[in-house]
């Protein structure tokens, strides 16, 4: 009997459930009617409100403006690629369609630089459907290769983020293509600070203006350096640091090799080695790099600004390949007898010596064999601006001056 009252109950309970699921179906199923007849009356109302407006309605409509379903134009005005300050937002965003617009698509004629993985294309406003001025387009070709493309990740995420008058500007970038990105820079028409140096062709760089290009390049490194979090630049060469036209601005780029967050030294594998004659020696010993392996490359470009000898590849005393790295031939003649009859001879006597002078002990203490015993770059800044400070003047006043003339 109790088991017949147990069953009797367990099968009311069911009843009760199945009920109260069938009700809230159906309340379900009215509400939904409900709000598919309510839209219906207020997309009546809303044509019946066209009708009555006529062509005024049609008028709120751009006449220029394209159909929803329309392809947007394959490159925008080229004049917005260009911010006018460091400090305006992020960058646009391009489709690999619009890089190759830009590059003419990839037009060889339009190269201006080649590195390991990148093509550097230039492209003018003949190019563009809006005059501006050239921008250049830095091609990254991967082929599966990890390393290419974390270097241009690492590159995109860098420039995004950093502002600096003194580190070259991101305007633009493609980066969802499968095999390649795009980075789309300020283009400036002086070269780098290599070609000025060593380039035969090339009126010599005047003393003031490498002065004033160190200087600057001393505080985009401090700038990186002193960061939150800092980074490590990991190439500071001539070769990656960019001149306007007159030679007077310079702008630090490249940052493929860069490291980020290393307060102190970090031994990572996948460490940068730097450019021939500029690699710190500690690094090659140890693996180990750190802020103070920029301290040293820069080292290694004050004696090239002094010498306007490369940093590698010198001539050996025949004539021929074999001459070393500028600091293994120079820098014990520097720290004994500093630079009297190493500077620069394209210079003539238009460079002051002392100042040469100060800025070689610099040098040597950049360059100095334990990193420990190097300066920041705050205090390489610092000691630039004090010990060059008539011909950064003078510079700074030719900046002033050109500027007025155009």
């Amino acid at each position: 009997m109790d088991v017949a009252m147990a069953l009797a109950v367990l099968f009311f309970c069911l009843l009760l459930l199945s009920s109260a699921a069938i009700t809230f179906l159906l309340l379900r199923h009215c509400l939904s009617g409900l709000r598919r007849r309510h839209r219906a009356a207020a997309a009546a109302d809303v044509d019946a409100e066209a009708a009555e407006g006529g062509a005024g309605a049609r008028q709120l409509m751009p006449p220029c403006s394209p159909p929803p379903q329309q392809e947007l134009p394959l490159l925008r005005p080229a004049a917005k690629l260009v911010p006018s300050t460091k400090e305006e937002g992020e960058p646009w965003k391009l489709t690999w369609r619009e890089v190759e617009a830009l590059t003419g698509g990839f037009d060889e004629a339009a190269v201006v630089g080649r590195g390991g993985s990148s093509t550097v294309y230039l492209a003018s406003s003949c190019r563009v459907a809006v005059v501006s001025p050239p921008v250049a387009v830095k091609v990254h070709r991967w082929c599966g290769g990890e390393r290419w493309l974390r270097a241009f990740r690492q590159e995109l995420d860098l420039l995004r983020r950093l502002r600096h008058p003194h580190i070259v500007s991101l305007l633009a970038y493609s980066d969802d293509h499968e095999e390649g990105g795009a980075l789309v820079l300020e283009y400036l028409s002086g070269g780098t600070l290599a070609e000025r140096l060593h380039g035969g062709a090339s009126p010599p760089l005047p003393w003031r203006h490498r002065m004033r290009v160190v200087h600057d390049v001393a505080g985009a490194l401090e700038h990186l350096h002193d960061g939150a979090p800092p980074v490590v630049h990991g190439d500071v060469s001539a070769s990656n640091v960019l001149l306007d036209g007159r030679g007077l601005g310079a702008r630090l780029c490249d940052l493929g090799s860069a490291c980020e967050g290393f307060s102190a030294a970090v031994a990572p594998t996948r460490a940068a080695v730097g450019s021939p004659g500029y690699v710190d020696p500690f690094f090659l010993r140890t693996g180990i790099v750190s802020k103070k392996s920029d301290v040293y490359s820069f080292g290694v470009l004050l004696l090239e600004a002094i010498t306007g000898s490369p940093a590698a590849g010198i001539p050996g005393p025949d004539g021929g390949a074999g001459g070393g790295n500028l600091t293994a031939r120079l820098l014990p003649r520097v720290r004994t007898e500093g630079v009297d009859g190493l500077a620069d001879r394209r210079l003539g006597d238009d460079y002051d010596a002392a100042e040469a002078g100060d800025v070689a002990r610099i040098a040597v203490e950049c360059l100095a064999a334990q990193p420990g015993l190097r300066p920041t770059m705050a205090q390489v800044r610092a000691a630039i601006a004090e010990k060059a400070a008539m011909s950064i003047s003078i510079a700074h006043h030719d900046l002033h001056d050109a500027s007025d003339s155009t």
